[in-house]
């Protein structure tokens, strides 16, 4: 029984080696010729065979119950792997094939991007319309336990097996919250579909939502802004790009994404190995959708990897401005290589590095201007309540028929309308005063001002 366990777990780690030269090489030519060679003289200790054959026949012999060949492979694997990162991990074969899902735009859970920091859970970030988001759950949230049990001591996966369930299920968390006592929430799992790309006019702005890096996202980006450009036409004034509590995903999503952005030429994102001489850069190749548009890109502290990744290039490639707050700073690469037995190996092989240079990871995306979100409602102020120059007895360039106060004054068939629309729907009417999200109403003026600006040097050289 060991020398089985033994044998499948060399066989496992050979096909891991075998897969990681293939996916190198094939990955970059260029990389394979310039491997590095390892110059070091201080002795590298190695792995004793004779001490795991020991522990294995240990437990194998007198562990206090039973334990499956597959369950000391899967630990052996999650122990190796867990040690090196965060993101590095053993998929058993259920797991890999819902990872698959996931990047198809389909999968069952809660919703949220989860990372372990400390020995806790910590969420990323709530992924749009699903549970998490729904019950406010927000990015840097730590989940310390799981339907009561705690999560110290827990493996990542274990954790994640443990939010997963049957859609319409319950699971309860305790959350620790930056400047909270520990509290409680109870949340259904469902079927997460995740809609990758939203867009709406605001005015002559574009808003385009951004919520995942899928397969679905680059398709769907492009008929976005094709759509903003043909009910805009010419009046088009920008766009703001939002990716605040992006999670990231799919990098060829986030390559795709940034080159409908940029100029033929323009660099979008490079990665580096363990060799720093080893480089691979992607440039853009002349998709641009937009050129000329003014561009915002809204940040938070959920916007990670992906999202990361097409805002550095935004920001370095000076095609837009960046606002918002700094980002969540996940900027390692990791690729998935497929076992003999229907799982793989999450290996973290690069870091990324924006056009100027610079690491993403654990540093994030430093917005161009900082705008905090407003968690309380803000009040608007009724400007055609003020008493203006042209309402004054006697005020020069005006009537001198009498002048009625502002409240007096009589209503247009547009405000007549707005009051009707009111009545009927309370909540409309309660929610009239409340600025809904302060971060974008100020990457909308943001942009609008780029346009302005624009227009104003167009003009003067004429």
């Amino acid at each position: 029984m060991t020398s089985r366990v033994l044998g499948l777990f060399g066989f496992v780690l050979l096909s891991t080696i075998t897969l990681s030269t293939f996916y190198l090489s094939a990955a970059s030519k260029e990389e394979k010729k310039q491997a590095p060679i390892e110059n070091s003289t201080a002795p590298t200790p190695q792995l004793d065979s004779h001490m795991f054959d020991s522990i294995l026949e240990r437990i194998k012999e007198d562990y206090v119950e039973n334990v499956t060949d597959d369950k000391l492979l899967a630990g052996a694997l999650n122990g190796m792997l867990s040690a090196l990162d965060p993101h590095s991990a053993y998929l058993d074969p259920k797991t890999y094939l819902e990872l698959k899902s996931q990047t198809k735009g389909e999968f069952g859970g809660l919703g949220m991007e989860v990372t372990m920091e400390n020995g806790l859970v910590k969420i990323i970030s709530p992924i749009d319309d699903t549970p998490a988001q729904k019950e406010g759950l927000e990015a840097g949230d730590l989940i310390v336990a799981i339907d009561k049990k705690p999560v110290f001591g827990m493996t990542l996966q274990e954790a994640v097996d443990l939010l997963r369930g049957e859609p319409g299920t319950k699971v309860r968390l305790h959350i620790k919250r930056e400047g909270k006592d520990v509290f409680e929430k109870s949340l259904s799992r469902a079927l997460i579909q995740v809609k990758a790309i939203k867009w709406r006019l605001e005015g002559n702005v574009g808003y385009i939502r951004i919520s995942t890096f899928n397969e679905n996202t680059l398709p769907l980006l492009k008929e976005a802004i094709t759509a903003i450009k043909t009910q805009l036409g010419s009046k088009l004034e920008g766009i703001v790009i939002d990716v605040r509590n992006d999670p990231g995903g799919l990098l060829d999503a986030a390559i795709g994404t940034s080159n409908l952005f940029l100029t033929k030429g323009q660099e979008i994102v490079s990665t580096r190995g363990r060799n720093p001489q080893t480089i691979s850069r992607v440039y853009a190749d002349g998709s641009d959708m937009v050129a000329g548009i003014p561009i915002v890109v809204l940040v938070n502290g959920g916007s990670a990897s992906a999202s990361e990744i097409l805002a550095g290039a935004i920001q370095d490639n000076h095609r837009g401005i960046v606002v918002g707050t700094k980002s969540f700073g996940k900027g390692s690469v990791q690729v998935l290589l497929p076992l003999t037995n229907g799982g793989a190996i999450k290996l973290t092989t690069a870091r990324y590095f924006t056009p100027s240079g610079r690491s993403i990871q654990a540093k994030g995306i430093e917005p161009d201007i900082v705008i905090e979100q407003e968690h309380t409602a803000l009040e608007k102020v009724n400007e055609e309540d003020r008493i203006r120059e042209e309402d004054i007895m006697n005020a020069l360039d005006t009537s001198q028929e009498k002048k009625s106060l502002p409240s007096d004054k009589p209503k247009t068939e547009e405000q007549k309308k707005k009051e009707e629309e009111e009545n009927l729907d309370p909540e409309k009417k309660k929610k009239k005063k409340e600025v809904e999200d302060y971060q974008l109403k100020r990457a909308l003026d943001i942009v609008r001002a780029i346009a302005i600006k624009q227009k104003y040097d167009t003009e003067t050289k004429k």
